[in-house]
């Protein structure tokens, strides 16, 4: 398995005689499916672990709230 399921450990490993379980992961294989994608089965897992780590970081963003009087940021200088 890749880096990325390291990276968060809410990253699911696949298990279950589908590849993945609904519980746990992402159902890649049925995304993949709906939108004409071919992922090889070598890459399935490393795509699973990804997919999961996104979602992970997803929560996050989308976790976090903003106060409406926040002033906007113009402009962004790293």
């Amino acid at each position: 398995m890749s880096s990325a399921a390291h990276l968060s450990p809410s990253a699911p490993a696949m298990t279950g005689a589908g590849g993945h379980d609904d519980r746990k992961g992402p159902p890649v294989a049925d995304m993949a499916r709906i939108i004409g994608l071919s992922i090889p089965a070598a890459c399935m897992p490393d795509v699973v672990a990804n997919t999961a780590l996104l979602h992970g970081y997803a929560d996050l963003v989308s976790g976090f709230a903003l106060p409406d009087d926040c002033e906007p940021a113009y402009e962004y200088t790293p």
